[in-house]
């Protein structure tokens, strides 16, 4: 079974292995998050979304539905 950012709880360190939303990889390139990342996840509204996500020294707010599309590493 694969793992996604959406599996992860608060304090996690993970590593990004795949996106598969051509369109959400392009976004998160812009934002400097890129294959073999590695991302903690900071903080998670209370009802589940947005998700603030830290890749190296940016913080990167991601909807749920977009976090079930990007597949981890734990």
């Amino acid at each position: 079974m694969t793992k996604t950012l959406a599996d992860c709880k608060i304090g996690d360190t993970v590593t990004l292995t795949k996106v598969l939303d051509k369109q959400l990889t392009i976004q998160l390139y812009s934002m400097g998050c890129i294959l073999g990342e590695e991302i903690t996840l900071e903080r998670i509204a209370p009802f589940g979304e947005p998700m603030i996500i830290r890749v190296e020294d940016s913080f990167i707010s991601i909807r749920k539905d977009d976090a079930e599309k990007m597949e981890i590493n734990a």
